[in-house]
């Protein structure tokens, strides 16, 4: 009787454990399709005419409570420049803080301080790079996007997005934390 219930227990394991629930037509992961869909900064090679040396920095200390507007136009490089606005609305977060834009040079991203950083309500964020060469680059696969707190790319919300040659802006971007937000490809 032992050796009877053996034999079935053998057998309705190698039955059930070695069916294959792979499809032919499906691949087992996702991994193909994650590859053809992953977005990566927009970036410029070092000989591209576009290519910005440095970095620039917009700052203002902004009580939270009250909220604020800050604004200004910085030469990036000798071809190129930038428009930041940022505008802070009241109740955003508590206190004092020093807001901080850091636009790179080569990826055209801003990094935001002080980082960490989470608000009540959406901070907005709207910036335009005049000047830079988008030769070779497809105009219709640009989009905006940030840094979740997970470390993965997220699409940003935002009111409009203009692409057109030497010209990207975004209008109202919306920040729901502080981290780095820019333009993939």
């Amino acid at each position: 009787m032992k050796k009877l219930l053996l034999t079935i227990a053998v057998a309705a394991l190698f039955m059930f454990g070695c069916q294959d629930q792979n499809s032919v037509i499906q691949p087992t992961d996702n991994t193909v399709q994650k590859q053809t869909t992953e977005k990566h900064w927009l970036a410029f090679s070092n000989n591209q005419k576009s290519s910005i040396e440095g970095t620039k920095t917009w700052s203002k200390s902004i009580k939270g409570e009250n909220g604020g507007l800050f604004k200004g136009t910085k030469n990036l490089s000798s071809d190129i420049s930038a428009y930041v606005e940022i505008w802070v609305p009241g109740g955003a977060y508590s206190g004092y803080k020093t807001i901080k834009a850091t636009l790179n040079s080569k990826t055209l991203t801003a990094d935001f301080s002080p980082s960490p950083m989470t608000f009540n309500t959406p901070i907005y964020y709207t910036v335009e790079y005049f000047g830079v060469d988008l030769t070779g680059v497809d105009k219709n696969n640009i989009d905006f996007y940030y840094v979740a707190e997970d470390g993965s790319l997220q699409k940003a919300k935002y009111a409009n997005i203009y692409v057109q040659d030497n010209w990207l802006c975004v209008v109202d971007a919306q920040l729901p934390h502080f981290s780095r937000y820019g333009f993939v490809n």
